[in-house]
């Protein structure tokens, strides 16, 4: 009995582990992949210029020096790593609608696409986690 009770343990433990390691790759991927195939000079200077996405760059200019320069985690925020911008997408969005949704985004988003995106986006996040999210990816691209 007892070794059935530490086998179920260390089976635990590296199922844990195994989850993990997954969600830091799976967030590293995830991050290049949008960095390197959608967020060009040309739509950061866009996404930068959005009056909405001014205001909460200004709002928030502060954390994001202060994430890049340490790890401090801000209170207001519902999160502050990749990582649990990745635990906040999966939990909200299925893996097919990412890989999906990344497809389209490599390939051009149509407007109709990209207005059917952000209805979807808006619709499943709340503010703060956008915002969050704002932030996150900011700091990951070293704005």
């Amino acid at each position: 009995m007892k070794k059935a009770i530490i086998f179920i343990v260390i089976i635990i433990g590296l199922l844990y582990g195994g989850y993990r390691y997954f969600l830091t790759v799976a967030s590293d991927q995830m991050i290049d992949q949008v960095a390197s195939e959608l967020l060009t000079e040309e739509v950061i200077n866009e996404i930068i210029d959005d009056p909405q996405v001014s205001a909460v760059i200004e709002k928030y200019r502060g954390e994001i020096q202060s994430f890049q320069e340490s790890s401090i985690q801000k209170e207001e925020l519902p999160f502050s790593t990749k990582q649990e911008a990745t635990k906040l997408l999966v939990s909200k969005f299925s893996f097919g609608e990412i890989r999906e949704i990344t497809t389209k985004a490599s390939r051009g988003l149509t407007v109709q696409e990209q207005v059917e995106l952000e209805k979807k986006v808006m619709d499943r996040l709340t503010q703060e986690e956008l915002e969050a999210l704002l932030v996150v990816g900011l700091t990951e691209i070293g704005y």
